[in-house]
């Protein structure tokens, strides 16, 4: 690993790049594509713009960038402008044709297909649909729409699906950096747990946390979920005035980025005692996740790890729900899976070097869809969580906390 080689941010090895590089353009030939294009979008926390990030190491903070990758030929790399290129010239060494865009992409990205030879091209353009999170994509309408004006000739198809599986399975040096946020998203929750009191406000624990990851070496935007009340609530992205004061439970789903790698932890606490069935419904998932954890290993189907949760969680006499996992690395990594509604692929099945956040949910019976149906405030909406690599023997835990409820 590479890191800080090249300038002041964390940065991946050239054999880093050569491995990825090399995989991606197999998958290419095979379906026939001559480039594939990855275009700016920096929403979603930055996620939105990750197949940028993940072929040119190039992104964070909201930096717009566009990527262009041809089966044969040198990468380019389109920027804002000639102060980002001065700025990313230092800062990497994957790619070395930086453009200036003026805020206008489809021109220097179009520019570069003619130069490839590419105006009768198949042309692979990421984001155009079928994303976890945004499943009607999140190229920008005007931006392709240009393309296609000044590339008549080409044809176009989404290459969202084959860039969703070139980043599914990360390597080693991707684990690391997953890794080192999830030791961010840690230091977060000790501030946290450090901070809540009567009489703090919300936006002062919630400011500290961000400036403890920022300060460790982080990267913004970055989520965190919040929600706090007496009863637990379910975790939000909006902040308010609130002071906190006795008997206030903190909901969070907590991330912090390294280079862009996303690690997610789960951490409920509480001024005071919790009641005796928040610590029933917490205790049970961490039973589930413990057990999960032993059984996810490669050659596992995501059709088995539901059944088994399901199973186990009806069996401990309470209903289960939300988010079961999903994936975790540059972006919103697939898949996406619940744990009360069907799996989308029955054939998908887990492979060493994947990585998700696992949250197995835990609601007391009639109350889960009183969530999800109208965003009311429902009791024991808590549940242990944190992020995971798949091995060999099973999914191996990123983080080092103790999985417990805190009381302060």
């Amino acid at each position: 690993m590479g890191e800080h080689a090249m300038g002041s941010i964390p940065v991946f090895s050239t054999a880093e790049r050569d491995q990825r590089w090399s995989r991606l353009r197999e998958t290419m030939r095979r379906q026939r594509l001559d480039a594939i294009i990855a275009l700016p979008n920096s929403s979603h926390w930055d996620q939105f713009q990750a197949d940028v990030r993940y072929i040119t190491q190039v992104g964070g903070n909201s930096t717009e960038a566009a990527a262009v990758f041809p089966l044969e030929g040198e990468v380019t790399t389109v920027l804002r402008g000639e102060m980002d290129i001065a700025w990313w010239e230092v800062q990497q060494d994957w790619v070395r044709d930086l453009r200036p865009s003026r805020r206008a992409f489809s021109g220097p990205v179009a520019e570069r297909l003619q130069e490839l030879g590419l105006q009768r091209g198949r042309i692979g353009v990421s984001g155009l649909e079928g994303l976890v999170r945004s499943p009607e994509g999140v190229v920008v309408w005007g931006m392709f729409e240009a393309l296609r004006r000044q590339l008549p000739d080409a044809t176009f198809v989404d290459a969202t699906q084959t860039m969703q599986e070139a980043r599914a399975v990360k390597s080693q040096e991707e684990i690391d950096f997953v890794r080192r946020a999830a030791a961010l998203a840690e230091s977060a929750v000790d501030r946290m747990l450090s901070m809540a009191r009567p009489g703090v406000s919300e936006r002062q624990i919630y400011g500290a946390m961000v400036e403890t990851m920022i300060a460790g070496g982080g990267e913004i935007p970055s989520m965190i979920l919040w929600g706090v009340g007496q009863q637990p609530p379910w975790p939000h992205r909006m902040l308010t005035d609130r002071v906190l004061k006795a008997g206030d439970i903190i909901n969070n789903e907590i991330e912090a980025k390294w280079a862009g790698y996303i690690a997610q932890v789960v951490a409920p606490c509480s001024i005071g005692p919790f009641d005796a069935t928040s610590r029933q419904v917490f205790e049970t998932s961490v039973k589930l996740f413990e057990d999960l954890c032993a059984f996810m290993r490669p050659g596992v189907s995501f059709m088995d790890i539901q059944q088994r949760y399901i199973a186990n969680v009806l069996d401990a006499g309470f209903d289960g729900g939300a988010a079961l996992l999903h994936g975790r690395g540059l972006g919103e990594d697939r898949p996406l899976m619940w744990g009360h509604r069907p799996v989308e692929d029955e054939s998908l099945r887990l492979e060493a070097g994947m990585v998700f956040i696992l949250k197995p949910a835990v609601f007391p019976k009639g109350t889960r869809d009183l969530v999800f149906q109208h965003g009311e405030t429902v009791e024991y909406a808590i549940r242990a969580g944190d992020t995971v690599a798949i091995t060999a023997t099973g999914a191996e835990r990123l983080g080092r906390r103790a999985l417990r409820l805190h009381e302060l």
